[in-house]
């Protein structure tokens, strides 16, 4: 069992969880991406925002997903509720959608489709996405022995 603060926020992760629909696969969506960064030790605060108001949003950085959520606190960080994301690329907010992992899911393709570097604090998150979930590397990426340990208990 994992212990320290990895542990405590998983747990939380999995107990806000656990009072979500079973039914809505998006809790499911949400709770894995929000889980991953956490797996994986990096920090994901600077890109996955929440407020509770719309405007706040265009304020958020270089690259951001901003979700709009009616809670003071988000439980454990993921917004398995919002009214809408708010997608950020070079302090612009490009694009809206109702769904944090759709939200989540453009932003890759954004910048992947615009050849932009991943935000250094989430380089292995992406990179995961990139090389495991969605397979657009070729064999051509090495992956780090983390990503792979992960791929491989996967499989």
């Amino acid at each position: 069992m994992k212990t320290g603060r990895f542990g405590e926020k998983m747990e939380e992760l999995l107990m806000a969880y656990e009072e979500q629909d079973k039914n809505n696969i998006n809790a499911a969506r949400t709770a894995a991406l929000a889980g991953l960064p956490l797996y994986l030790k990096e920090d994901s605060s600077e890109l996955f925002k929440t407020c509770k108001n719309e405007f706040e949003a265009t304020n958020q950085g270089a690259v951001a997903l901003v979700a709009v959520v009616n809670e003071e606190e988000v439980p454990a960080g993921a917004p398995f509720e919002t009214h809408h994301v708010s997608i950020v690329l070079q302090d612009q907010v490009v694009m809206s959608h109702t769904s944090w992992p759709d939200s989540l899911v453009i932003l890759f393709g954004l910048i992947y489709a615009l050849h932009l570097s991943y935000p250094e604090k989430l380089g292995g998150f992406f990179d995961f996405i990139q090389v495991v979930l969605l397979n657009l590397d070729d064999g051509r990426k090495q992956l780090k022995p983390k990503l792979l340990a992960l791929r491989n208990e996967l499989e």
